[in-house]
């Protein structure tokens, strides 16, 4: 009798184990649906603003954040949109990626203690330093534009501490909506990156420099414009085409300043890969600005 309890104990389990599988396999294609569904769904963003100031060492030092905050949307890019956004301030913050009031405030705090280690070494060279003087920090990370396929953020930081002028960074970053991706340059054909370059500069004559051959090759920090390099940050998608945009001193002078171009799709996509190409698909706006 014990025998044949322990045989039906045991079946029911196995027929349970079965009935479970299948429940957990049905829910996993659902969720796969389902994230297949949303994956060209719009990011939904909640604006954080973030100001702190401190007086230290007779010099006022004071941080500005603002930021677009990516609260919904297919997890793989939303995910990998709040991660890019604390590597961009330094990626100490160690709390959950979700909370950015938290996590703005934390970068921001962060600011303020460089700005017056900055402001203790001035004030130790030269004490001539008046109680006007003020370090700041603007820090700015804005959804720019997007699509089914992807979106773009912006993100800036300038400000001033101590010198003869301030600092001013500016890039963009493309996240493909399907699996949270950064577009880079391995979107583009290896074999086309000689002409992807031969056609940013090209474009970067004729936009920034206005056909000014002259004030370009004056201007230029690198050898020769023969030996000009593709930006560092890699290229962003926007609303016009691709945009390429070099930092203060990558390639020019400070007075020169930011030295950048859009170069449209047409003329981008045959060099593309097949990835990249993809992007471009069914590429109606969501959201622009």
């Amino acid at each position: 009798m014990k025998k044949n309890i322990l045989f039906y104990l045991v079946c029911f389990c196995l027929i349970c184990g079965v009935s479970c599988k299948r429940h957990v396999e049905n829910n996993s294609l659902s969720n796969i649906s389902s994230l297949a569904q949303i994956a060209g769904g719009e990011v939904q963003t909640d604006s954080i603003v973030i100001v702190d100031s401190m007086r230290q060492y007779n010099i006022m030092a004071k941080v500005n954040v603002m930021a677009e905050f990516p609260t919904e949307g297919n997890f793989f890019v939303v995910n990998s949109i709040r991660e890019w956004m604390s590597e961009q301030l330094g990626g100490s913050f160690t709390g959950t990626l979700d909370n950015g009031k938290a996590m703005m405030t934390h970068y921001a705090q962060e600011r303020l203690k460089d700005l017056n280690v900055f402001s203790e070494e001035m004030t130790t060279n030269d004490s001539t330093i008046v109680n006007t003087t003020i370090y700041d920090t603007d820090i700015l990370f804005e959804k720019i534009y997007e699509t089914d396929q992807y979106v773009t953020y912006l993100y800036s930081n300038q400000g001033y501490s101590g010198g003869a002028h301030g600092w001013n960074i500016s890039y963009g970053q493309t996240f493909r909506k399907s699996d949270g991706r950064r577009i880079d340059y391995d979107i583009f054909q290896e074999e086309e990156l000689g002409n992807l370059t031969k056609v940013v500069k090209n474009k970067l004559m004729k936009d920034y420099f206005e056909n000014d051959t002259t004030d370009f090759k004056e201007s230029l920090l690198v050898s020769s414009e023969e030996t000009l390099p593709l930006p560092e940050y890699p290229p962003y998608f926007t609303d016009k085409g691709v945009f390429f945009g070099y930092q203060q001193y990558e390639i020019v002078g400070y007075a020169a300043g930011m030295p950048s171009c859009v170069i449209p799709y047409s003329t981008i996509e045959p060099m593309l890969t097949l990835a990249g190409k993809m992007l471009l698909e069914n590429t109606a706006p969501v959201a622009s600005k």
